[in-house]
């Protein structure tokens, strides 16, 4: 006696089996995004001279691990192009949907003409996804040079929404840009939800 299999449960379980890999195709955000970069990019846009030094390189310079985002030139290891420049690191999106409460931790390390405002300006920018304008979370200025630092900010207004940070490199002019750069390592963001 031949066995007979029902289509329609041969026809639920590829239904089943499909909706789970739609479900699985969806991207999923998590409460915590951390980048150490030893991986790459991973998923953050950079211009200017933004770009992952790691290992290979002789101006490497990281955190932990071997790898960081650096504005600088490979080349001649400093960001002198011989014109006024700038640049700009995006992280991927960070949905903060649900959240009560939302830090971002970053560290970096620099060489600028100056630690003040007026010169080589380090700026630390949020966007909410869809809109053009950069909001000024904090101009970095008067921390100490050459050393690994860390800074938390705060991204608790933006609450409720998906954001992009963005870190900034401005050097206002072409004169003293000699100096190594500006270094971007373990980037977190760490959300409380509600």
């Amino acid at each position: 006696m031949k066995k007979v299999i029902s289509t329609k449960k041969i026809g639920i379980a590829l239904l089943s089996i499909a909706v789970i890999s739609l479900i699985v195709a969806i991207p999923v955000f998590s409460d915590n995004y951390t980048y150490n970069f030893e991986k790459g990019s991973e998923g953050w846009e950079a211009s200017g001279m933004w770009h992952i030094v790691g290992e290979t390189s002789q101006y490497r310079n990281a955190n932990s691990g071997v790898s960081s985002f650096w504005y600088g030139n490979d080349t001649t290891g400093n960001y002198d192009s011989g014109t006024a420049n700038s640049g700009r690191l995006i992280s991927p999106p960070i949905n903060l949907k649900g959240a009560e409460k939302a830090t971002m931790t970053a560290w970096y390390w620099y060489q600028t003409e100056s630690a003040g405002k007026l010169y080589d300006q380090r700026f630390v920018l949020v966007r909410e996804i869809g809109k053009l304008d950069w909001v000024e979370l904090e101009q970095l200025n008067g921390d100490p040079m050459q050393v690994w630092t860390q800074k938390t900010f705060d991204l608790s207004s933006y609450k409720g929404k998906v954001i992009e940070v963005s870190f900034y490199f401005d050097m206002s002019d072409e004169l003293a840009n000699d100096y190594r750069g500006w270094y971007i390592d373990d980037v977190e963001i760490q959300i409380e939800k509600k």
